[in-house]
């Protein structure tokens, strides 16, 4: 029986890991430079993959620039392949938008070369979503490669692999690895052992066509591969011959190889697809290969950067750029910038943080200059809005789809109060039925007071920088005795006024000539003082209101709404709204949430684990009760009130260790401010620490209040509903410790949070009910902090998932701020996180525009969007997703356009309404507007 062995020479290159990216690069510079010519003069070197991701290419080009006509040749004629992907992803910590964002300009870039690799590979992704299939196909891509994640049920070499809508992918299980081929014997025969070797191991997950991955992590093939290969074909062919191969001991046929070096593409072409098992859903099983779960909770920071980068890009910049910006494509290389920042951390070993901490710190560094520019798009964009409405006034933009009523902050005067109230109605900033008032300002404040020696320098800066909007300046020269509080000399006022000065106002002069003249008075008198004032148009109040309706994806301008359900105080610490109330239990700094005790409670526990796995000292040491608890009452007012609960606990230093059996103990103060709005049914929380503590995982338990059989969390274009335990193997322990995008919703309960990604369903302790099929509590986890990258043997993984490297960073010795929301039979969890994570925009009206009071630039229902954005040619893009299972209609009216998939092409006609399947993914490019 021959057996064909198909051999892919490839590298998986990590960009940044337990180096840095710098260093990884020299490695690749001096790896492909061996490597290209040598695969350009060997003509039985057929094929090379370089790892299925563009960065490395654009790595290696920005060293080699003079490569590029060579790499380009190689790809055309079919002997190097790349792509599709810029970087190799994780799945779940990164959004659905920034996956797509992703292959497309991996396969954009791969193009330039020839074109992409047209395979799905996900190689060494820890897990993967239950939407790539779909996302697979609107790419045009028909296979799936992957490792990690796939269940016990999986016994082939092959499954297909469907989403929830239906689209299905054949995916192909590499059961050992990417690198069952790595280090290729320089000897036939040792080689031939190897290969029998594995078949034996892996059994039936090998199939009578072996894919043979020839390469490693940052591993070149070796320059005797054509040679060994050709040297096993030759031996091979002789014992296939009668005189060669002789008989078995049960008189069949010995098995025979043909080995052949090619791509995966032209494995994929032969392999087989029929008689083979069906998997539906998300793949997150450690039973074979290990998950490495542990990458959820780790660097809490990094997570909750991507969360902000992701969210003020999809969900505020490209929608506000593409709605209101008068010319969208002038923004657009910017947005393209940003992008570039969040896809390069997406990276597995990037977003994951299982890195060295240099690399984490050009994590940080790029998420927060993706942030930084995201935002300075959707400054751009709010500005250009402005201008557009026809009447001045404070002005609301909602970068979402729903109409959106809730509380906004505004600077607001009595003209801006006599201008809003339609009806003419009287009132006053103090009115608590319409304001709280946070802050007042005169119509002139003093900014500062000054030397005549520093003076000229401090105004100029005031005039140039802070406040180029005056138009003049007044100079009054108080004496002595005026100037209450002086010891000596006289004061100098400099008043900076917005408008023009006239009436009985001393005479007014030009910024120029004011600092000429203010520059004269400070050289004549050396003890003059300087009291610089600024003049607004009138006196006003920073202060909190209803925003009234503000349509999706729309405006209003504002005018006064009162609250419905305001907050009142709720006993000693409490609050309540009507809607929601809560109480703080001062004995331990939980709180109840309408009635129901335990909300709140924070569980700290010693960690073992590293970077990849969380693990717990055996026996297990935890805190559960806080050394003291105060409350105080820190705003109070009918729109808003908030609550701070500071905890300390009692908390080991560090892990026990050989070198210190018993490490010290010390205070940790958790702050916890609980935040009550009127008109909302949920409660805000805000947790910050500076964390002193080494080796622990601190996480916050609420109850249920009826006991749950699973969870149901966000993920990447839907919602996944997950068991409460997790399935392991002899490697790694099955811990049901999960990721949610946004929220995750258990029972009664619904929490939403930015970027606190690690959940589990647990039970309070004393309270254990049939554990195995229902939980009573979900554990959120808050931080978790190791020193190391990865170590060797340890309960919840018996060998090292990576290098063995001490790390600092990775403790979190910071100030840190974790936020999340808590809502009760919540009936719409996405609108939830959109009111807390993406609130309305407030700016000043400057009149003069064509646009009415009130009005939306688009119209979308049915789905929830994912992305709203303008293509290379204009058009308005449109993507959304049926996150609930259920078959419904999309509607944009009076709107008509092409829907197309990932890349562009046009696959239907769209016109006002379009009937969607289950979890069904769409992208509808609209045609302009006709003027």
């Amino acid at each position: 029986m021959v057996r064909s062995v198909h051999v892919l020479p490839h590298t998986h290159w990590d960009r940044e890991w337990y180096d840095p990216f710098p260093t990884f690069r020299g490695r690749l510079v001096a790896m492909l430079d061996e490597l290209l010519p040598r695969l350009e003069a060997d003509q039985a070197f057929h094929h090379f993959q370089l790892d299925g991701q563009m960065a490395v290419v654009d790595d290696y080009l920005t060293v080699r620039p003079q490569q590029r006509k060579l790499i380009g040749e190689l790809s055309t004629a079919g002997r190097l392949s790349m792509g599709p992907w810029y970087v190799l992803p994780d799945e779940f910590l990164v959004s659905g938008e920034t996956l797509i964002r992703n292959l497309q300009l991996g396969i954009a870039r791969a193009e330039e070369f020839g074109g992409a690799m047209h395979v799905g590979y996900l190689p060494d992704m820890f897990g993967h979503i239950a939407a790539m299939p779909q996302l697979l196909r609107l790419f045009g891509f028909e296979h799936a490669v992957v490792w990690r994640g796939v269940p016990l049920s999986i016994d082939r070499p092959a499954f297909f692999w469907e989403s929830p809508d239906g689209s299905t992918v054949r995916a192909e299980y590499l059961s050992a690895g990417y690198g069952n081929g790595s280090g290729m014997p320089a000897d036939a025969a040792q080689l031939r052992e190897r290969i029998g070797m594995f078949t034996e191991v892996q059994g039936e997950l090998v199939g009578q066509t072996v894919l043979w991955m020839a390469g490693m992590d940052h591993e070149a093939p070796p320059p005797h591969l054509s040679r060994v290969v050709a040297e096993f074909q030759s031996q091979e062919s002789l014992r296939s011959t009668p005189d060669g191969a002789g008989t078995g001991e049960d008189g069949e046929e010995p098995e025979t190889y043909d080995l052949r070096i090619g791509s995966l593409s032209e494995y994929l072409q032969v392999a087989p697809s029929t008689d083979l098992p069906t998997h539906r859903g998300e793949l997150r099983s450690g039973a074979r290969a290990n998950l490495l779960m542990g990458v959820t909770s780790n660097r809490v920071d990094v997570k909750i950067a991507a969360a902000v980068a992701e969210r003020t890009l999809e969900r505020l910049a490209e929608p506000l750029c593409a709605l209101w910006s008068a010319d969208p494509s002038r923004e657009q290389p910017l947005l393209d910038l940003a992008w570039l920042e969040v896809i390069r951390n997406a990276a597995h070993d990037s977003i994951c943080a299982c890195s060295h901490d240099e690399v984490v710190d050009a994590v940080l560094h790029r998420y927060a200059e993706a942030i930084r520019t995201a935002q300075g798009v959707a400054q751009s964009a709010v500005l250009s809005a402005s201008s557009q409405i026809h009447k001045s006034g404070i002005l609301l933009l909602n970068p979402s789809a729903r109409e959106r009523v809730e509380l906004v902050e505004i600077d607001v005067t009595a003209s801006d109060l006599a201008g809003a109230w339609s009806a003419g109605q009287e009132f006053e900033t103090s009115d608590q039925s319409w304001f709280q008032v946070l802050s007042e300002r005169a119509a002139h404040e003093e900014l500062h007071i000054s030397t005549a020696a520093d003076a000229p320098l401090i105004v100029a800066r005031e005039l140039i920088f802070e406040h180029p909007e005056t138009a003049q300046v007044v100079l009054i020269e108080r004496p002595e005795s005026a100037a209450e509080g002086s010891d000596s000399g006289a004061i100098l006022e400099v008043h900076l006024l917005g408008e023009l000065v006239g009436g009985e106002t001393p005479t007014a002069l030009s910024p120029l000539d004011a600092l000429s003249e203010l520059g004269r008075r400070c050289e004549r008198d050396p003890g003059l003082r300087i009291s610089t004032v600024l003049h607004h148009p009138e006196a006003s109040s920073r202060v909190l209101t209803m925003s009234g309706q503000v349509p999706g994806f729309g405006w209003a301008l504002w005018e006064p709404h009162a609250a419905s359900s305001k907050v009142q105080s709720l006993g000693p610490w409490g609050l309540t709204n009507g809607l929601i109330s809560v109480e703080v239990d001062t004995t331990n700094g939980t709180f109840a949430i309408n009635g129901n005790p335990g909300y709140g409670q924070i569980v700290d526990e010693v960690d073992v684990g590293d970077t990849y796995n969380w693990c717990p000292t055996q026996p297990e040491i935890r805190t559960l009760q806080p050394q003291s608890t105060t409350v105080q009452r820190i705003e109070q007012g009918p729109l808003r009130s908030k609550l701070q609960i500071d905890s300390e606990y009692l908390l080991p230093a560090c892990a026990p260790s050989e070198a210190l059996l018993n490490p010290p103990s010390l205070l940790q103060t958790v702050t916890t401010v609980l935040e009550l709005r009127a008109d909302e049914a949920l409660l805000r929380v805000n947790c910050s620490l500076l964390n002193q503590v080494q080796d622990h995982r601190m996480r916050v338990h609420f109850p249920l209040q009826a006991r749950a059989h699973s969870s149901v969390a966000e993920c990447a274009f839907g919602l996944v509903e997950r068991p409460l335990a997790a399935e392991g193997g002899p490697n790694e322990w099955g811990v049901p410790t999960f990721p949610s995008r946004r929220f995750v919703t258990a029972g009664d309960l619904t929490v939403t949070h930015l970027g606190l990604c690690e959940y589990e369903l647990v039970d309070l302790d004393g309270d254990a009910q049939d554990p195995l099929t229902t939980s009573g509590a979900l554990a959120l986890t808050l931080l978790r902090c190791t020193g190391w990258l990865s170590r060797g043997p340890m309960a919840s993984r018996p060998l090292p998932a990576g290098p063995e490297n001490e790390l600092l960073g990775s403790q979190l010795q910071k100030p840190l701020t974790l936020q999340y929301a808590i809502a009760l039979n919540y009936p719409d969890p996405y609108e939830l996180a959109d009111r807390v994570w993406s609130p309305v925009q407030v700016v000043e009206s400057l009149g003069g525009g064509s646009l009415n009071d009130s009005g939306s630039k688009l119209e979308v229902s049915g789905m929830e969007v994912d992305a709203v954005l303008t293509d290379s040619s204009g058009r308005l893009v449109i993507r959304c997703h049926e996150p609930l299972g259920h078959q419904g209609w999309m509607r944009v009216p009076g709107r008509a356009g092409q829907i197309v998939d990932l890349l562009g092409n046009h696959i239907g006609e769209f016109s006002e309404e379009l009937k969607v399947r289950p979890h069904q993914i769409l992208t509808v490019a609209l045609d302009p507007i006709e003027p």
